[in-house]
């Protein structure tokens, strides 16, 4: 995680594509506070746009901005380091406020800002695979009494270009909005592999704006920011049906409550059928050993999600929670075979973004 997220981040300002077909990109500026008008038009790239289209994108910024906003706060949180200052955001009318776990974990004092002032909050729950930690305040003392929030969705991915909005809020501005665009997904960063694939976006941030939460056009949330850096270039997004996974946790088991499978998986050099994912070991005492699975078995699916390589089983087993009974597909010596099991809850969890293939699923 990239502290200076959390902590300090310079101007606001980058680019966001559009895009119609064959056209090409058109870039705006992207210093847009929530308190005054964006960009009355577009910086056309070569090639231009039509009117058209930069008045319905314009609009859409406009419309986005003033109804997301107020749904957007600064989070301050004081631990052994000092002061740390992120961004979160209502996901529900109960007060109920996600951000990242790095600002508030092992913090004391917890306080969320808005409009000029402060609400105690208190921590709910945390999650270490995906760095997410949930908030509460009293919704109902809050400026908009609960009625601004910013509900996730399942979207787990977006094609590439897709253009987004980031809200974030920087130390004591007004929320600013950012714009960008998807480059690409990634499922890891050298040997760590993440709890489910991060989308990757193009644009600026400023400092305090770690646990934004990243919109399409239309509102929607697309994911939140968990990393990046101060400077123009790439940033992370974990997606929003991941956040949407611990939302059902919290709601029904009051805290994350992640499933674990128990099997360590390694990548065949042979395929077979569509996959190339082999159990290496099976956990004594797991759901996988009382399941029946075995050594060197071929994952084909786990809970419906289609596996075809060893990272894929990191995402699948992300949206499992413990009780739930799962069916997976799996190859025995060329033979089909359905095995049902009854996921657990993981034996410990180390405290970070990323695990380390083989994983322990």
């Amino acid at each position: 995680m990239n502290r200076r997220l959390v902590s300090r981040i310079p101007v606001l300002g980058c680019v966001a594509a559009s895009f119609c077909g064959a056209l090409v990109f058109t870039f705006f500026v992207a210093r847009l506070s929530a308190a005054s008008e964006p960009p009355s038009s577009p910086v056309s790239a070569s090639g231009g746009i039509s009117s058209n289209l930069s008045s319905k994108v314009a609009a859409s910024i406009r419309s986005v901005s003033k109804e997301k906003s107020g749904a957007v706060v600064r989070i301050r949180c004081s631990d052994e380091r000092g002061e740390v200052n992120g961004t979160g955001f209502y996901l529900d009318p109960n007060g109920t406020i996600c951000t990242l776990m790095e600002i508030v974990c092992g913090g004391g004092n917890i306080t969320v800002m808005q409009d000029g002032k402060e609400y105690p909050a208190t921590l709910s729950t945390l999650d270490p695979r995906s760095g997410v930690a949930f908030l509460k305040v009293d919704a109902a003392s809050t400026p908009h009494g609960g009625r601004l929030f910013i509900p996730p969705r399942s979207l787990t991915n977006a094609p590439a270009l897709t253009p987004l909005l980031g809200i974030g809020v920087s130390r004591d501005r007004p929320p600013f909005v950012s714009l960008g665009m998807v480059t690409r997904t990634v499922s890891h960063e050298g040997e760590y592999y993440f709890c489910v694939p991060h989308l990757l976006a193009e644009i600026t941030l400023r400092e305090g704006e770690g646990g934004s939460p990243i919109l399409d056009l239309s509102g929607s949330l697309v994911g939140m920011v968990v990393n990046g850096s101060t400077k123009p270039g790439e940033f992370r997004i974990l997606p929003s049906g991941a956040i949407e996974k611990l939302q059902r946790d919290f709601l029904r088991f009051g805290k994350f409550s992640p499933g674990w499978i128990g099997a360590v998986v390694e990548e065949a050099a042979v395929p077979q059928g569509t996959s190339r994912t082999r159990i290496a070991a099976v956990e004594p005492g797991s759901p996988a050993e009382t399941s029946g699975l075995r050594e060197g078995d071929m994952i084909l699916s786990i809970g419906g999600r289609r596996i075809t390589n060893p990272e894929e089983v990191l995402a699948a087993s992300f949206y499992l929670y413990a009780g739930e009974r799962v069916g997976m597909s799996i190859l025995r010596g060329g033979e089909l075979r359905q095995i049902h099991l009854l996921c657990s809850a993981p034996p410990g969890i180390s405290c970070g973004l990323g695990a380390a293939l083989p994983p322990a699923q």
